[in-house]
């Protein structure tokens, strides 16, 4: 197979044929013997009375001795089961006798089968009973003492079982006090008034069981566990990481003195920072505080004449370089408070992540960002840019990118600054009209731009200031902020001296100047309240240098951009210690004054090589075959389960693609097929139209034809660029309800065999099959018992955009192989981070699980995205205890082992290997498996950094796991990363393992699959979520393409 190409970062769409693969492995180590990796043994089950089987449909699923159907078990609480007047099971899959023992989780006879399109794959019916005497699930208090759960000994039972009480009969009993483990936190008042009051506009939740609310009433607040132990597996070795040493042991006070700044006029802020300085200048010269450029000022030492009952004010001059004019504020100076700086040696003792010193980490953060302030960078958060020394990188449309320095202190075992290069998008500083013609390119002399050129004009110039002057007349330099454009000079009228004139006219008689482009836009500037407004011919116009912006790069940028900075770990060091010797930390006065110093040298740290799991596909013969996945790469065999693709057909969306590309993709797409063990029909003649627009009458009523048809799976070419993408999702799976592929059309005309087989693996998900499995002999232990792995993300718009709503997706697993996912999408209010319906779409997990595979999870294990260390206080408690409610909710003695991870990839750590034999790649970085779990983690809580791929371009970025909860007293830490590092070789998507788990990559795709559904649809209704989340994902067609093909959206 070649290279793939590499992923798109943020939302990725389903024609990108490269299958998401991005990521280039080296080999793994030894491999691990079946005895560390083989689970316990099984233990002999009990007789009871069989579960009703969940409703599955039929197939040709897993072989077995003959079953005799027998009479309907009771009703099972919760879970809608086969009862009275509701349709039998499917012919071909008799429910299990009671003499028969259930087959083992996840365990297969005989040679994999083909599975139906549009079928599950059957699993066996009866639940084996656990060992009686089973201790009860323990939990962690914040002393580190395993704490019961409230409830009976011994494992819960199944969902009901054939005698078991309804919910509310059952749930009705349960008494209302607390059921928290013993020595948690009293739970605040304001967080349980968060916990109870979702923000206006949030989905309603179903109807609260009284007996449900009994048991979360008084819940005490839950607190992270402390670390049991450190990781021992894989190979040893030691990493660079660009983390410096920070030394606090010569501070000059054992606590700063935190002032709030006053500034009249607040605005702009762009010269608050020099006002302070003239201030400090005037007031105390010989003092040094650390100022965070709005209202905060930190001092090593009480300031004079500055006490903690009196403050100072003055007023100050400075010149403003925009308005030609010297602006005065007056600053006023009062204390806030004191600040213990032994409280971060008191943290890395025995701190909580979920209170933190923030305080005295704010400030060392803002003592830090003096050293580069003072040598002019410009500031983006906690990155500090330069302009371009040389000849800057252009980035197309009006963009070019700037290299800046990262940093931010970081509390470990000890305190250490990170430090990393970082690189952003600045506007071009030209004039307007080469602007207009980089983005739209020349228009013909004379001719206007058309519809779309303004749009995409508008799109750069709007809210940047530009610097407007007339022709060798420096004195009538002014700076403003772009509203909007007009029409151009030539028709653009406006009321002059009682007589109506063109702005051409205006400037030709009233400044002299004669336009050579009058038919480019004119700029709205100034403020949009004044009565005459202001209208500027595009060429008298520059856009401003240095001007921060945090519009979204178009994808032409974004690929410019990861190109450019896309480096050799060689180059990362480089780059980073150049930008560390600009900024001299330990040369800035205030630095000097409250007695801190950075070292001049990457921190280097243990580190160790996971082995990669093997896995599991089938050879030619239709036998298991065991891959090597040999530097987090494999070469696909024939799929473990393969989908049927009987009828299908090529549908083209775009002009440009000739007819034979398309007829020989469908040859390619059988080859591949049958190469890999998957039965493909010929196509249907290919079928052509139109690009959809606002109407997509013609495109609804060519699906529902297909759909008559009973076509599998419709192919979808669409234009490169445009929303036609959305278009074809919307109708397929909102209105119709079929299976569509979309290929964009540059995709189309470079087709290959390694395309096919990466389009193949998507297709075959889709259809129910599994791609490929965990070979026994990696099973982690936790997975060889019933297991739900869920992954959620919650995605937001874009900072200005106010009205659009926050989309949370939450997947789960359904199949011992831990490979399928179903997927529940939510909509929430603008920025909301907590999941707030996730009680609701737990139990529909769980549910969905049991009805798939007659099996209640064990244990969840929950891997939560998009979280930072701010959040974990409200997450932990809402989250976890969202889950905890859900599974008692459908049965009141229900509760399985609950672990609660979060994923972090916004970060700045980086590793670079110490050995040569450690080096993978052209790039020279870590190896694939490469984990750290000391020095630079949390002092006391299990947290750690895994690098599971290997980047094709660039030097790999780790991901950080944090765990908030774990139920589970006897899962040791190797375990946990063993299981973690597993999961990133089963995306669907791709032959290479991943940057982070596939529950949560599958997350981000539902959550993206979601903001597609929205996309050029009417104003959501933030404030009426409810009936917003009803009109585009409760739909009974989605219901079914969701129930039908639960991986439909990868």
């Amino acid at each position: 197979m070649g290279k793939r190409k590499g992923k798109k970062s943020g939302g990725q769409k389903d024609e990108q044929a490269t299958g998401g693969q991005h990521e280039k492995r080296s080999a793994p180590e030894e491999a691990s013997s079946a005895a560390q990796q083989a689970g316990p043994s099984e233990t002999k089950a009990k007789k009871k009375k069989p579960l009703e089987p969940a409703p599955r449909v039929g197939g040709d699923g897993a072989a077995g001795p003959s079953q005799q159907p027998q009479k309907p078990a009771a009703p099972v609480p919760g879970v809608q089961g086969q009862q009275k007047g509701q349709a039998e099971p499917s012919p071909g899959l008799p429910l299990q006798s009671p003499s028969q023992a259930p087959q083992a989780w996840g365990q297969r006879k005989g040679p994999p089968q083909a599975v139906p399109p549009h079928k599950a794959i059957p699993h066996e019916t009866k639940e084996p009973t656990p060992p009686s005497g089973q201790p009860a699930p323990r939990m962690k208090g914040p002393g580190d003492q395993p704490q019961h759960l409230v409830g009976p000994a011994g494992p819960a039972p199944g969902m009901g079982g054939p005698k078991g009480p309804r919910p509310s009969q059952e749930l009705s009993s349960v008494a209302s006090g607390g059921i928290g483990p013993r020595g948690e936190a009293p739970l605040p008042p304001s967080q349980a008034q968060r916990s109870s009051h979702a923000p206006a506009g949030a989905v309603k939740k179903p109807a609260e069981d009284p007996g449900v609310a009994g048991i979360t009433k008084g819940m005490k607040a839950l607190q992270i566990p402390r670390r049991k132990d450190h990781g021992t597996q894989g190979r040893l070795t030691k990493v660079q990481t660009n983390y410096l040493s920070l030394d606090l042991s010569k501070l000059r006070n054992k606590e700063a003195y935190h002032y709030d700044v006053e500034f009249e006029p607040a605005l702009p802020k762009r010269l608050l920072r020099r006002a302070m300085e003239e201030f400090r200048q005037k007031h105390f010269p010989d003092k040094h505080p650390a100022f965070d450029g709005r209202r905060n000022l930190y001092s090593s030492q009480l300031l004079p004449q500055v006490f903690i009952s009196f403050q100072r004010s003055d007023v100050v001059a400075v010149n403003d370089e925009e308005s030609v004019k010297v602006k005065e504020f007056k600053v006023t100076i009062k204390f806030a408070a004191r600040i213990d700086l032994e409280s971060l040696m008191t943290y890395m003792r025995s701190g909580s992540s979920m209170v933190p010193p923030q305080n005295a980490i704010q400030a060392l953060d803002v003592v830090l960002r003096s050293a580069p302030m003072a040598f002019g960078f410009v500031q983006v958060g906690r990155s500090f840019f330069t302009p371009p020394s040389g000849q800057a990188v252009q980035l197309g449309d009006g963009m070019e990118m700037w290299y800046g320095i990262f940093q931010s202190a970081i509390l470990g075992w000890k305190p250490f600054v990170n430090i990393d290069v970082a690189h952003k998008g600045f506007p071009k500083a030209q004039n307007v009209v080469d602007a207009i013609f980089e983005i739209c390119g020349p228009p013909r002399e004379g001719n206007e731009l058309h519809f779309h050129q303004k749009e995409d004009f508008l799109r750069f110039i709007r809210g940047l200031k530009v610097e407007y002057m007339l022709p060798n007349n420096p004195s009538s330099k002014r700076t403003y902020r772009v509203n909007n454009i007009a029409e151009c000079p030539a028709k653009l009228r406006f009321q002059w001296e009682t007589q109506s004139i063109t702005v051409q006219e205006y400037f030709s008689r009233k400044k002299g100047v004669s336009l050579r482009k009058p038919y480019l836009p004119c700029l709205h500037v100034g403020s949009m309240s004044r009565e005459t407004p202001i209208y500027l011919p595009s060429e008298l116009c520059w856009v401003s240098n240095s001007q921060v912006v945090n519009k979204k790069m178009n994808e032409k940028q974004t690929s410019a951009m990861i190109k450019s900075a896309a480096t050799s770990t060689d180059d990362r060091k480089r780059k980073i210690m150049e930008a560390l010797s600009a900024v001299r930390f330990n040369e800035d006065p205030c630095v000097q004054e409250f007695g801190i110093s950075v070292g001049g040298r990457f921190e280097e740290v243990e580190a160790r090589i996971l082995v990669a799991p093997q896995l599991e596909c089938v050879s030619k013969l239709n036998q298991p075959q065991i891959v090597d996945c040999g530097g987090g790469v494999w070469r696909p065999l024939n799929f473990y389960t393969s989908g049927s693709l009987k009828s299908w057909i090529i549908l083209n969306l775009d002009r440009y693609v000739r007819e034979d590309a398309l007829r020989y993709f469908g040859g390619e797409m059988q080859k591949m097929g049958k190469n890999l063990g998957m039965e493909i029909g010929p196509p249907l003649p290919p079928h052509t139209m139109r690009e959809p627009g606002r109407d997509t009458r013609e495109l609804e009523e060519f699906f529902r034809s297909m759909k008559d048809r009973k076509v599998g799976l419709v192919f979808v070419v669409v234009p490169d660029r445009g929303n036609c993408y959305a278009k074809v999702k919307q109708v397929a799976e909102l209105n119709v309800g079929v299976l569509t592929q979309c290929i964009k059309s540059r995709t189309m005309q470079r087709m290959n065999p390694a395309t096919c087989s990466n389009i193949l693996l998507k297709v075959n998900s889709k259809l129910n099959g599994v791609n490929h499995a965990l070979a026994s002999v990696s099973k982690p232990p936790c997975l060889q018992r019933p297991v739900m792995i869920v992954g959620a993300d919650v995605t937001h718009p874009a900072p200005d955009q106010n009205d659009i709503p926050s989309v949370a997706a939450v997947c789960a697993s359904h199949d011992p192989q831990a490979f399928k996912y179903n997927i529940q999408i939510r909509l929430q209010p603008p920025r909301a981070e907590i999941i707030q319906d996730l009680e609701a779409v737990m139990r529909e997990q769980l549910m969905y699980f049991y009805k798939t595979t007659s099996h209640k999870p064990e244990r969840i294990i929950f891997y939560r995205d998009g979280v930072s260390e701010g959040q974990f206080f409200e997450v932990l408690n809402s989250e976890v205890n969202a889950i905890r409610r859900a599974c008692s909710s459908l049965e009141q003695a229900y509760k399985p082992k609950v672990t609660f991870l979060v994923v972090q990839k916004r970060h700045h750590t980086r590793f670079f290997p110490t050995r040569k034999e450690d080096e993978d790649g052209k790039n020279r970085n870590v190896p694939p498996g490469t984990v750290v779990d000391t020095q630079i983690t949390h002092p006391i809580e299990l947290d750690f950094f895994l690098v599971s791929h290997a980047s094709i371009q660039g030097v790999s970025r780790p991901t950080k796991y944090h765990l908030l909860w774990n139920d589970d007293d006897k899962m040791t830490t190797d375990e946990l990363e063993q299981l973690t590092y597993y999961l990133c070789h089963m995306f669907s998507r791709c032959t290479r393992s991943v940057s982070y788990p596939a529950p949560t990559y599958n997350a981000h795709l539902a959550a993206y699959r979601a903001r597609v559904y929205l996309e050029g649809r009417p104003a959501i209704n933030v404030q009426n979520l409810e009936n917003e989340q009803r009109r585009y994902f409760e739909s009974a067609v989605l219901k079914n393409i969701m129930k039908e093909s639960p991986m439909y959206f990868v």
